[in-house]
């Protein structure tokens, strides 16, 4: 017993240190243990709202490369396009240039046309004058050897127009009627304006009095008719015009006619007032 006694006394016991370091050695593993649950918590040092955030800027990151190769794409479509569309106008302008070419050429045969149409309208008039110039030749010839017969006859009474119960408010337009003319008696003194039976359609004279006359409802004209067969075919012929000009314009001018009995001259002094002087 006391050999034991002496054993126990001289042996170390180590407990006290042993279980110091177990206690640090666990310590600094529960404290690694929680440092590794707080990372994994927190995604390697960063917060969820973080996490979130970076995640959303990936996708969007990548959608913005998306949308990069869709407007590269775009961009190469829109030059193609441009391109194209520079071809179809110079394909456009190319057909414009040959239309204006093609009407061009309508217009000169329609122009042509036309040429031919009064050419052969002056032809037609041309010929009429001539065979009324021999008419007029042979009328003068006619007058000058009766009055070579008759030696200074007696001039022909003036002829008075008068009123034949027209308005107050009418305004009359006279255009005497002979054989182969129409005089337009615009002045009491003057001498009227003289028209070729011939040139009656195409006359400036005979178409501006006709649009003065259709100007105004109030206007009215009044033919002067000769007693001869001939002035009556010129009477015609003067109203055919009229019908024309009514039709070709929507106007309706509806002419007078007063007949003029004998040979003298035209007295209109009863019209003072709407004639010059």
């Amino acid at each position: 017993m006391a050999r034991r006694g002496q054993d126990e006394g001289a042996s170390v016991n180590l407990f006290p240190f042993l279980s110091i370091l177990i206690c640090i050695i666990g310590c600094l593993t529960l404290i690694i243990v929680v440092i590794n649950l707080i990372a994994m918590s927190k995604g390697e040092g960063k917060t969820p709202e973080e996490v979130e955030r970076a995640r959303e800027y990936m996708l969007v990151k990548k959608e913005k490369e998306d949308q990069q190769k869709e407007l590269d794409k775009l961009r190469i479509d829109i030059e193609n396009l441009i391109q194209e569309n520079k071809n179809i106008i110079q394909d456009r302008d190319k057909l414009v240039l040959l239309k204006e070419m093609l009407d061009n050429q309508e217009e000169i045969d329609q122009s042509r046309e036309e040429l031919i149409a009064k050419f052969n309208l002056l032809s037609y008039t041309n010929k009429q004058l001539v065979s009324d110039e021999v008419v007029l030749q042979e009328e003068i010839k006619k007058k000058e050897e009766e009055i070579a017969k008759r030696k200074l006859p007696p001039e022909p009474a003036a002829l008075r127009v008068r009123p034949s119960g027209s308005s107050s408010s009418t305004k009359p337009f006279f255009a005497e009627v002979s054989d182969t003319s129409v005089y337009i008696h615009r002045s009491l003194s003057g001498d009227p304006a003289v028209i070729p039976v011939a040139s009656l359609n195409q006359d400036e004279n005979f178409i501006k009095l006709l649009e003065e006359i259709a100007s105004a409802n109030n206007h009215r004209l009044i033919f002067l008719v000769r007693g001869t067969d001939g002035s009556v075919n010129t009477l015609n012929r003067a109203r055919a015009v009229v019908n024309a000009f009514n039709q070709s314009n929507g106007s309706e001018i509806i002419p007078g006619r007063l007949p003029l009995p004998g040979e003298g001259k035209v007295d209109l002094n009863m019209f003072a007032k709407f004639l010059e002087p």
